[in-house]
């Protein structure tokens, strides 16, 4: 009897733990639902009891399959640190299938522009690529290609991008995913917009809706349709590109999607100007303001996501875990490497903020907030390096506020930075890249814009600013510009050549009765 109750026991205790790894996957299931219904919580509950529960089986694959869910989660939510903590030990503890899954996700989190670690990015990314080949895995092939082409992008490198995207829309087109091939012509589109060649990038814009649409998939058509809006904006389609701008501006509003309804906001801005909608203009500008300092408030609350984590993908697992749970000075020793860690990164981010801080107060005038002459000098060197190297067109625009020094003398300084400050941002809303160079004076860089198509940019910016009102100088005075454009030729050696032809034209502009504009035969 008593040996017959012993056998039971056993039994039973044997059934118990056959039936963990199945427990372990119930709540792996029940994190994955908890998660995509953004119960992040119960996701990170059902996360823990899995990975505790997988431990006592001693079964190491399963262990990294739940290590691995939790730390994408962790990373969603902004714990970088912990996020690679359990990535890395996945990846040590994986099978094969395991560790590429791993290791992706450690690509996946360096890639993000709060790390920034893109050259480890596309190395991890690089190394899966053979490897998903090798076991015929076509959809990861596909995602990879992409993630490539988005990280050479975020790196600030669009050129290299695009054969990266070239070869994952054939992989999507291979494999019948149409939304996803969409969605790399949209991406495309983008790379081929900071090279400058919006013409290329509309029809793959238009394809890209289309297909969309048709499959109603409405928010991912909402993304193309902002990225076709600032494309027609910029080939000058005026009206084309509004009409998109603010369909997508209704949808990231109602969608709360705050950093895609700021770029709207920009854009419009830009967009309702070109038209001579000045007031909505700037309602947009405002708007985009506001939304500006909400963004980088988040930013701020979020910074322990910047943590910077090395991952050593090689190095094998030397500790039995359990016994370093059980060893109470090994755990003093974690607790001191992680507050170390937190204190270095910590550390890491105010640097980092206070040189981004610094930089920015370098390039940026105080008073308008526009960029200064350092920076606007070296934002038009960067135009006349690449004009020579693809030959593409840019205009510099001299201009500044006639009789200013009246305004000082008579109203006050005071006044006189009002003026200041409503005059720069009329005409930053109308050509873009405008920057304070002096007192009252201002230069506009207009890249892949010739003479022809900047002359009406510039006569806009002197008819908008006429229109100002300023209820400090009274009711008939108006503030006016004057302005000289010219365009770079291959003959202009400096930019030098380049500024010294736009201030003559700027005094030419004086010298005919100011508010006017002049440009270069």
């Amino acid at each position: 009897m008593v040996r017959r109750l012993f056998l039971t026991a056993i039994l039973c205790a044997a059934v118990s733990i056959s039936a963990q790894p199945d427990r372990v996957r119930a709540l792996l299931k029940s994190g994955d639902e908890h998660e995509t219904a953004g119960r992040f919580e119960e996701a990170a509950h059902a996360y823990e009891e899995a990975y505790a529960l997988a431990e006592t089986t001693g079964d190491r694959v399963l262990a990294a399959e739940v290590l691995t869910a939790r730390g994408y989660l962790r990373y969603y939510r902004g714990d970088v640190n912990e996020a690679l903590t359990d990535l890395r030990r996945a990846y040590e503890m994986a099978d094969a299938a395991g560790k590429r899954e791993a290791l992706a996700n450690i690509a996946h989190i360096y890639a993000d522009m709060r790390v920034a670690q893109y050259d480890r990015a596309i190395e991890y990314y690089r190394q899966l690529l053979p490897e998903y080949e090798a076991a015929r895995d076509a959809v990861n092939v596909a995602d990879t290609l992409y993630n490539l082409g988005t990280t050479y992008d975020t790196k600030g490198d669009p050129a290299a991008s695009l054969e990266w995207f070239r070869r994952a829309l054939a992989a999507e087109e291979k494999l019948g995913r149409r939304s996803e091939a969409a969605y790399v012509k949209r991406t495309m589109a983008i790379s081929l917009g900071k090279l400058d060649r919006h013409a290329e990038a509309l029809p793959l814009l238009d394809d890209a809706l289309k297909v969309l649409v048709e499959m109603k998939e409405a928010e991912r058509a909402m993304h193309v349709r902002q990225s076709r809006g600032i494309v027609l904006r910029r080939l000058g389609r005026t009206n084309a590109a509004i009409a998109d701008l603010e369909a997508s501006r209704e949808w990231f509003a109602a969608s709360k999607n705050l950093r895609f309804l700021e770029k709207s906001h920009d854009e419009l801005a830009l967009a309702y100007a070109m038209a001579g909608r000045w007031h909505d203009a700037y309602s947009a500008r405002t708007a985009q303001g506001v939304l500006q300092r909400e963004l980088a408030e988040k930013l701020r609350e979020e910074h322990t996501s910047r943590m910077r984590v090395h991952f050593d993908a090689e190095k094998k697992e030397q500790e039995n875990r359990a016994l370093v749970r059980q060893n109470a000075a090994a755990v003093r020793i974690r607790r001191l490497q992680t507050l170390i860690l937190i204190l270095g990164a910590a550390a890491l981010v105010a640097l980092a903020f206070l040189a981004m801080r610094l930089r920015s107060t370098a390039m940026t005038d105080e008073l308008t907030r526009l960029p200064n002459r350092r920076r606007m000098l070296q934002v038009a060197e960067q135009q006349l390096q690449r004009a020579r190297t693809t030959g593409q067109p840019f205009t510099l625009i001299a201009l500044d506020i006639d009789h200013f020094k009246q305004i000082n003398d008579t109203w006050g300084h005071a006044v006189g930075d009002t003026v200041l400050r409503n005059v720069a941002q009329t005409c930053r809303t109308i050509a873009g890249t405008v920057g304070r160079i002096g007192g009252e004076e201002f230069l506009a860089v207009l890249p892949g814009t010739s003479l022809r198509d900047a002359e009406p940019i510039a006569e806009r910016m002197r008819a908008a600013v006429e229109q100002l009102s300023f209820t400090e100088l009274g009711p008939d005075r108006q503030v006016t510009i004057s302005l000289g454009a010219t365009e770079w030729v291959p003959t202009d050696k400096t930019l030098a050549d380049l500024t010294r032809r736009a201030d003559e034209l700027l005094y030419r502009a004086k010298e005919g009765g100011r508010n006017r504009v002049e440009v270069a035969a």
